[in-house]
């Protein structure tokens, strides 16, 4: 049979273990989601990362679009949504018969989520269809407008000819282009 100090000791255990089951369960109530939010989400950290990421964009089940990206970082907490491209990416597009019609590159990307604008920067290609090459350092893609855009020195190359100049504008599959300060045009002899 218990002692009397026995019984005393369990009912303090007891009573001590209700208690502090008590006050942390109101303490939970009581906590607010940001706070807990910014113990497990530091401000400035992005929600999401990833790293060596393939993307599959299809339509009816044929793939249209693969995106490559070393690393990937979604930030929903901004006041302007993004993700970011720290290492660059590419992507490249595809007709029906899966071959390559188009791709970019960039050493640096940021998707813009609300404005559906890209951003890409660093060392950016863009080859057409037509094999016509795109080279900046900075470029935009309005997805709304479906219009691509550079306000830096651009290098634009083609079969017969090479035209560098300022600034850039045109329809996404570069059929309709424009450079806006021509610096130079080099003819190139095409030898058939």
């Amino acid at each position: 049979m218990p002692s009397n100090r026995q019984i005393t000791k369990h009912k303090i255990v007891s009573i001590a273990s209700t208690w502090l089951f008590a006050v942390l369960f109101l303490s939970c109530r009581n906590n607010d989601i940001e706070k807990i939010r910014s113990f497990s989400h530091p401000p400035g950290a992005p929600e999401v990362v990833a790293e060596n990421i393939e993307v599959l964009f299809s339509d009816s089940a044929v793939v249209r679009n693969i995106l490559n990206a070393p690393s990937l970082k979604i930030y929903q907490d901004e006041e302007e949504p993004y993700t970011e491209f720290p290492e660059g990416f590419s992507v490249q597009q595809f007709n029906s018969d899966e071959q390559i019609t188009s791709s970019i590159e960039a050493s640096y990307g940021k998707h813009y989520e609300k404005k559906q604008l890209w951003e890409l920067r660093q060392n950016v290609v863009a080859v057409t269809e037509s094999n016509d090459t795109l080279k900046t350092d900075l470029l935009f893609w309005d997805e709304e407008k479906d219009l691509i855009y550079s306000d830096q020195f651009v290098k634009f190359i083609q079969k017969e000819q090479i035209i560098t100049g300022i600034g850039f504008e045109s329809d996404l599959q570069m059929k309709r282009w424009h450079i806006k300060n021509v610096k130079g045009t080099v003819t190139v002899e095409v030898e058939e």
